[in-house]
């Protein structure tokens, strides 16, 4: 897949179908405008012609364990093996972290990502003060209040990182997961949604 930067596959059986094969769905239609992006299936059949069976047996893909999604990366001979909840928002957290391509999550926005992103790269503070300025004078050309709202909360992620330093992410990280197991309202939670999400945007690339 040399076009692509990054290809998300997802390897299956025929006819595949499910929540999962829904949640899957969701990722593909969110990244479908990427050009660096190739979200794809490789679905087997283990009956008549045996199709594709060929391709999962060279990936080590066991026919129990489909769906089985794997994460390859223009350069990187082995790919990445996706392990955890299939879900939409998950999934395109593992595809823009460890892909470093950008894919729309709930209350992300490109332009402020690739300002997390040099922010969360820059050492010198003057600097990620410049960055914090930019963000801030950004908003007014915002005409979505959604929009609005959520580049507010890049906003003060950048000003608690000027304050606590890079250690505040992985601990906000923390706070914003216990919170979402409590008890509370559908507006909290998808306001708890978006927080997760943005904090994402500033976690450095492993």
């Amino acid at each position: 897949m040399p076009f692509f930067k990054v290809a998300l596959i997802k390897f299956d059986r025929v006819f595949a179908h499910g929540d999962k094969h829904d949640e899957f769905a969701k990722v593909a239609e969110a990244g479908h405008k990427n050009r660096d992006l190739l979200i794809a299936e490789i679905n087997s059949a283990d009956f008549a012609e045996k199709r594709n069976m060929d391709m999962h047996e060279r990936y080590g893909i066991n026919k129990d364990d489909v769906p089985v999604l794997k994460l390859f990366i223009r350069g990187k001979p082995v790919p990445l093996n996706y392990t955890g909840n299939f879900l939409a928002d998950d999934i395109k957290r593992f595809i823009k972290t460890m892909g470093g391509v950008w894919i729309g999550l709930a209350a992300c926005l490109e332009e402020y990502d690739e300002l997390a992103r040099l922010f969360t790269l820059e050492q010198d503070p003057a600097k990620q003060r410049a960055l914090l300025a930019e963000a801030e004078g950004k908003v007014t050309d915002l005409k979505d209040d959604d929009e609005k709202r959520s580049a507010k909360m890049y906003i003060q992620t950048m000003k608690k990182l000027l304050e606590k330093g890079k250690d505040f992410i992985p601990g906000e990280i923390k706070r914003v997961e216990k919170l979402q197991t409590d008890k509370i309202s559908n507006t909290k939670k998808e306001e708890l949604k978006s927080r997760f999400n943005i904090l994402h945007s500033f976690k450095e690339e492993l």
